[in-house]
């Protein structure tokens, strides 16, 4: 327990603690197949059967048309950034309840396919980051089927 005061003076006092909550989920085949393949380092989209739009990460239901989504897609290993915050202010991640190191950039992408995205850039410097840079995924070296499994983006060499 840590005791500061504010502008005026008044005592105020922080007290810190952990909350967990502990949940299992099922992964499904979709999410379940998609993870499997982070382990294999590949990134795999759904496509529309009838619209022909390419979802990632994939899902069940395409979001235009709302029908099954009927193939997959095996996504370049490549993205382009569209646009980009570098965050310095930290957050709670919530894949692990920790705080998440600043900075951090948020990226929003997209492959070359059309399917856009949002993941982390490991790059947090503004001026080198720039929208329609090829960015590479940076993968985990002990992967096990989780999403922690894509640590995040970096530009490509040029």
């Amino acid at each position: 327990m840590a005791t500061k005061t504010d502008k005026e003076g008044r005592e105020l006092v922080e007290i810190r603690y952990e909350m967990g909550i502990p949940g299992t989920f099922a992964k499904g085949p979709i999410m379940g197949y998609f993870l499997e393949k982070l382990k294999e380092k590949e990134l795999w989209g759904t496509r529309c059967g009838k619209c022909n739009n390419v979802i990632f990460p994939p899902r069940v239901l395409c979001p235009k048309c709302m029908v099954d989504m009927a193939e997959w897609v095996k996504m370049e290993d490549f993205a382009h950034i569209v646009t980009f915050d570098v965050v310095h202010f930290p957050t709670i991640n919530p894949l692990t309840g920790e705080m998440r190191p600043v900075p951090y950039t948020s990226l929003f992408m997209v492959f070359p396919n059309g399917a856009g995205f949002f993941h982390f850039g490991i790059e947090h410097d503004p001026e080198k980051i720039k929208p329609g840079k090829k960015v590479v995924p940076v993968w985990a070296d002990k992967r096990e089927g989780r999403p922690a499994d894509l640590l995040g983006w970096v530009l490509a060499e040029e």
